[in-house]
């Protein structure tokens, strides 16, 4: 765990309500107040400097706030049309010259603190880490529209096309392009786009993606937003029971952390200094994610009467 987690967090939830991204939501604000937002960050990243902590925990609360906010609301997050508007708004806060502001709304507010993170990424990475960063942001703006697109039609995804798009709309890929930006080292072009670190990075984002399926899977069925969930994507495709699912699922991840293990440990005897220090800072978002995930109150289930 990071030293600086809760000053991290709790100038993160600051940070949130000043920018007012869930402005008249307050049972989503009430939620991401309490999962500890900037604890993920900590333990994901424990090693790096209280600002950098900072700005990876800001967008982390960034993260949370649109999936609460936009992605996950029943009403804005089913509705492909709209949505793609919405992300389009936000891309263009990516660009080098970002386009004027328009008139007012909950977008301009994403679009503005979606652009004070880039600025703030920019004045820490290179030139290619901030492009890796702002492509992998952008992906992930996209593959929120394909969610909503099959919540709208219904839609459970096949095994194949579920895997190959969760690794992009769970944002992972976001997370993970900024952990050799906060720790201060940059590997190669040649490795870091090279077969081995992408098959790595590939891996590391499956298996984010899949644990957070196995321990938000219950409160998703409960909320009836199971289709973009690793378990009911299997039990759609084998046709089979919730808990059959599951095994399938897990013995899936297990399978594909022996993967990561046994690539980690080529890339760190084979690769260079900085290549090495990556594979292992994957690994410590593995665990710090797990761990993050098993005390917060993100994943629990909201009890029958109860508020969220």
């Amino acid at each position: 765990m990071n030293p600086h987690a809760d000053r991290a967090d709790r100038r993160s939830l600051a940070w949130l309500a000043r920018h007012r991204l869930l402005e008249g939501r307050p049972e989503q604000a009430e939620r991401i107040g309490r999962q500890r937002s900037g604890h993920l960050a900590a333990r994901t990243n424990p090693e790096v400097t209280a600002e950098m902590l900072r700005l990876l925990s800001d967008w982390y609360v960034w993260l949370f706030a649109f999936d609460d906010g936009y992605c996950e609301d029943r009403e804005r997050g089913s509705r492909p049309g709209p949505l793609a508007l919405t992300t389009a708004r936000l891309a263009r806060a990516l660009d080098a010259v970002p386009a004027p502001a328009e008139a007012g709304g909950p977008v301009d507010a994403y679009a503005v603190a979606l652009r004070e993170i880039r600025d703030r990424v920019g004045a820490q990475a290179s030139p290619s880490q901030l492009f890796r960063w702002e492509s992998t942001v952008r992906d992930y703006l996209s593959a929120q529209v394909w969610e909503a697109a099959n919540r709208e039609a219904g839609v459970v995804p096949g095994p194949a096309e579920y895997v190959a798009m969760r690794r992009h709309a769970g944002a992972t890929y976001t997370c993970l392009a900024l952990v050799d930006v906060a720790a201060g080292y940059e590997a190669a072009p040649a490795e870091t786009d090279g077969p081995a670190l992408r098959r790595l990075r590939d891996i590391t984002a499956n298996l984010v993606s899949w644990d957070n399926d196995l321990y938000s899977h219950a409160k998703e069925t409960t909320g009836d937003q199971g289709r973009h969930n690793l378990v009911e994507v299997l039990a759609r495709h084998h046709r089979c029971s919730s808990a059959a699912a599951r095994e399938l699922a897990v013995a899936m991840r297990d399978a594909e952390m022996s993967a990561f293990v046994e690539l980690s440990e080529a890339v760190s005897t084979d690769g260079g200094a900085a290549a090495a220090a990556y594979a292992r800072s994957l690994g410590l978002w593995l665990r710090g994610h797990i761990e993050w995930s098993r005390s917060t109150s993100r994943f629990d289930v909201p009890a029958p009467g109860a508020s969220r």
